[in-house]
């Protein structure tokens, strides 16, 4: 038996796994596969890179998500310690710069000493050592085949939303308006901007997706839109 714990997955639950670990004494190799293998979201190699929301939800202590970040951070969390770092104007939410998130990250995993990262990608489960599988739904078609062989699952499912992600610079200010997404004054003065439309389902006015994420439109279902805004 190998005497290290072997994580897959160098995302948010990956990296936090290997943190902690590491921070308890365990030797720990971290295995990631970018950037030699690249998915069809990721742009980077580093550790902990956001695809979607820079947002981490709300930090108020006094609903679930805002409790959970607080348990985190009394456990020397890095992801949450990292998120604080990089932390960026989201109102009651806990939102960050996405590079120097996972800049930080990245960094703080490199420079642990029980901690060796291998860029690589894993297409069979280990079973000669402790093994976290935190690939998440963007894992590999190998690693993917790998796992439903171990579960004696068909189907593997991973629900989420994608967040769009828009250049502030190209949205007509004079049809939107910042507000609380809930309507609680906010310290920030307010990092949401919403559009009242006048149809059930359209798209944001205007609105430029970022170089990076050409492949997403800002729609929605309800008479306010709302997006991820980059200054």
């Amino acid at each position: 038996m190998r005497d290290d714990i072997v994580i897959i997955g160098g995302g948010l639950a990956g990296s936090e796994a290997a943190w902690q670990a590491a921070n308890r004494g365990a030797k720990v190799t971290l295995y990631e596969m970018r950037p030699k293998e690249m998915t069809k979201a990721h742009k980077t190699g580093g550790l902990a890179e956001l695809v979607c929301s820079n947002s981490l939800g709300s930090a108020d202590p006094l609903n679930a998500p805002g409790i959970l970040k607080e348990e985190m951070r009394r456990l020397g969390s890095l992801i949450i310690a990292s998120a604080e770092q990089a932390r960026v104007p989201a109102g009651s939410a806990l939102a960050v710069d996405r590079d120097q998130f996972s800049l930080k990250i990245t960094q703080a995993l490199e420079s642990h000493p029980n901690v060796r990262i291998l860029h690589e990608e894993i297409s069979e489960i280990p079973t000669d050592c402790l093994c976290i599988i935190a690939t998440g739904p963007l894992t590999s078609d190998k690693l993917s085949a790998a796992i439903c062989a171990v579960t004696q699952s068909q189907h593997l499912y991973f629900f989420d939303a994608i967040s769009p992600i828009i250049d502030a610079e190209s949205i007509n200010m004079d049809i939107v308006f910042a507000a609380s997404r809930y309507d609680v004054a906010e310290a920030s003065g307010g990092a949401t901007l919403s559009a009242s439309l006048s149809r059930t389902a359209t798209t944001l006015p205007d609105a430029a997706p970022l170089p990076n994420h050409s492949g997403f439109k800002v729609m929605t279902t309800k008479r306010t839109a709302r997006a991820t805004v980059t200054a």
